[in-house]
């Protein structure tokens, strides 16, 4: 790895794991906190940022690696994605409950299909450095490599179906979404071949 690349890879790494621990916290904690609470717009705005920190970093990686260009871009696109449904939940949501019903599910339907489009292109990602992991030349980088791929595969399949079907693949899809970001997250910490990307030639 590239010492420029260090430390957009570490500032990538690092926003998607604080985007798992905050879903983590959101679930555990702020879910039954109540509607009123104001953890929830605090860890909603955390999310925002630490999203917009992925695309930042992965945009920059892009760009300093054209033979990648796609991974990375596919990265930056699910970070673009994750801030506008978290950029809904925190405009619109609160008018939205005031209106209409049907207001409000339109809404909460058009920012969870952002959040599974999202998972998707992460998913995707995870599946392709989790196979450069797995091509690594320790054990822990190759085991690493293939649960990250495992997880990729659950993640863009059950999050695919969740953009069809939400209700019913909802909690499949969000767990394996979660699971696949923090894997993609430890590989690119721990797992230089990985962060270096697919080799040119055989």
């Amino acid at each position: 790895m590239a010492d420029t690349d260090r430390a957009p890879t570490r500032l990538l790494a690092i926003a998607l794991l604080v985007t798992v621990a905050s879903q983590l916290f959101y679930i555990t904690v702020v879910s039954s906190a109540g509607p009123e609470t104001v953890l929830r717009p605090i860890t909603w705005l955390t999310e925002l940022f630490a999203f917009l920190s992925t695309a930042l970093a992965a945009f920059t990686l892009a760009v300093r690696r054209p033979d990648q260009a796609a991974l990375w871009v596919a990265l930056a696109v699910a970070g673009i994605f994750n801030v506008m449904q978290v950029a809904i939940g925190l405009s619109m949501f609160g008018p939205a409950s005031d209106g209409e019903p049907q207001l409000m599910a339109t809404v909460l339907a058009g920012a969870f299909f952002l959040y599974f489009l999202a998972k998707v292109l992460m998913a995707g990602a995870g599946i392709v450095l989790g196979l450069i992991a797995a091509r690594g030349t320790t054990t822990v980088t190759k085991v690493l490599g293939g649960l990250t791929v495992l997880a990729g595969l659950a993640g863009a399949v059950l999050n695919f179906f969740a953009m069809i079907d939400p209700k019913a693949w909802m909690f499949g899809a969000g767990a394996s979404g979660t699971a696949v970001t923090a894997f993609l997250a430890v590989v690119l910490l721990l797992d230089n071949s990985a962060s270096r990307g697919v080799p040119t030639s055989a």
